[in-house]
């Protein structure tokens, strides 16, 4: 297993997710939050997923972070619709919690 393609998914997760939120909080023109939601949809809930994953070749790896991430940011707008509660700033919940995943994923390999 590769420490450092998981530790560097790990990393753009972390990074992604504070890009994200950051953006799509703070950004004082549309199109700059625009992009914060595009980078919430595409990095941190893969990476939290992936960084604990080695899928063995680089651009495998990040073809996952990249479908899971969007998977699961599909998955919760659709439900949140369905129940009738959309709130699109919920969604930076997933970015949290992807970073939150990568940041015990790194914490586990400084132990080591």
């Amino acid at each position: 297993m590769s420490r450092s393609r998981t530790e560097l998914t790990a990393y753009a997760g972390i990074l992604g997710g504070a890009l994200a939120v950051a953006l799509v909080l703070g950004s004082p023109w549309h199109w700059l939050a625009l992009t914060g939601a595009l980078v919430l949809a595409c990095v941190p809930t893969g990476a939290g997923v992936m960084c604990w994953i080695d899928s063995g070749e680089d651009a495998a790896q990040a073809g996952l972070t990249l479908v899971l991430s969007l998977s699961v940011i599909a998955i919760a707008s659709a439900a949140m619709i369905w129940m009738g509660v959309w709130q699109p700033r919920a969604l930076l919940a997933v970015a949290v919690g992807g970073a939150f995943s990568c940041a015990l994923r790194l914490r586990q390999t400084a132990r080591l």
